[in-house]
C-alpha cells in the first residue's frame, strides 16, 4: 500500500509503532470566510467596499480586518477578486 505520509507512536523515548497509511491524511483546509480577530465577514467587507466606494485597504483599516494575525488576508484577497470579475 502506497502512502503519502507516515507517523510514529512514541512511548517515552522508545518507538513503539510506526504506521504508514493514506487513510490518516488530513483533508484540504477550507478557505476562511471571515476575519475572526475583527469579527467581520468577507461579505461585510465586500458590501462596505461597494457602498462606500472604498478600496480593500481602506475598509480593512476601518474594520481592523487583517490587522491582528493576518491569517485571513490571502482568502480575503481571493474572495474580493472573485467578486470583481
Amino acid at each position: 500500500m502506497k502512502s503519502d505520509f507516515s507517523f510514529s507512536i512514541m512511548c517515552g523515548s522508545m518507538l513503539t509503532h510506526s504506521v504508514e497509511c493514506e487513510a490518516y491524511r488530513s483533508p484540504a483546509p477550507r478557505a476562511m470566510t471571515r476575519c475572526e480577530c475583527a469579527g467581520v465577514s468577507f461579505q461585510e467587507i465586500a458590501a462596505r467596499m461597494e457602498a462606500d466606494r472604498a478600496s480593500l485597504d481602506e475598509v480593512c483599516r476601518r474594520t481592523q480586518c487583517g490587522n491582528t494575525c493576518t491569517a485571513c488576508l490571502p482568502d480575503l484577497a481571493r474572495f474580493v477578486a472573485a467578486r470583481q470579475k
